[in-house]
């Protein structure tokens, strides 16, 4: 009985001197691109067809096309609206990405140039 007290123990030991040697202290291991992905709203199926809108230009604003939201049951449209330009930036509608999990809703954002 303590040959296998004693054999436990020490596996215990070498496993946690192992795993705390394969990295430095207080550094935290995620999987790649998790914190872009956190947070995520992801629907279970994909998302209807995405709708091309024509509409005119107008000084100072940019266009954000309507896209569809999950609300957890089930897809939502939200109509598109113009946003004020932001001097320096480009804007990147919304969107859904296929992922091995389901599909990963991306909110409209501005990104800079």
């Amino acid at each position: 009985m303590s040959i296998r007290l004693v054999a436990i123990v020490s596996l215990a030991t070498a496993v946690a001197t192992l795993g705390s040697g394969c990295s430095q202290p207080g550094a935290v291991h995620q999987p790649l691109l998790a914190s872009y992905y956190a947070n995520d709203v992801v629907a279970p199926r994909a998302p209807p067809p995405f709708v091309v809108e024509t509409v005119k230009p107008r000084y100072g604003y940019v266009w954000a096309h309507s896209y569809s939201r999950w609300d957890g049951h089930d897809f939502v449209l939200v109509p598109g609206q113009w946003i004020e330009e932001k001097p320096g930036y480009r804007y990147v509608d919304a969107s859904w990405e296929q992922h091995r999990d389901g599909w990963h809703f991306r909110p409209g954002r501005w990104l800079s140039i």
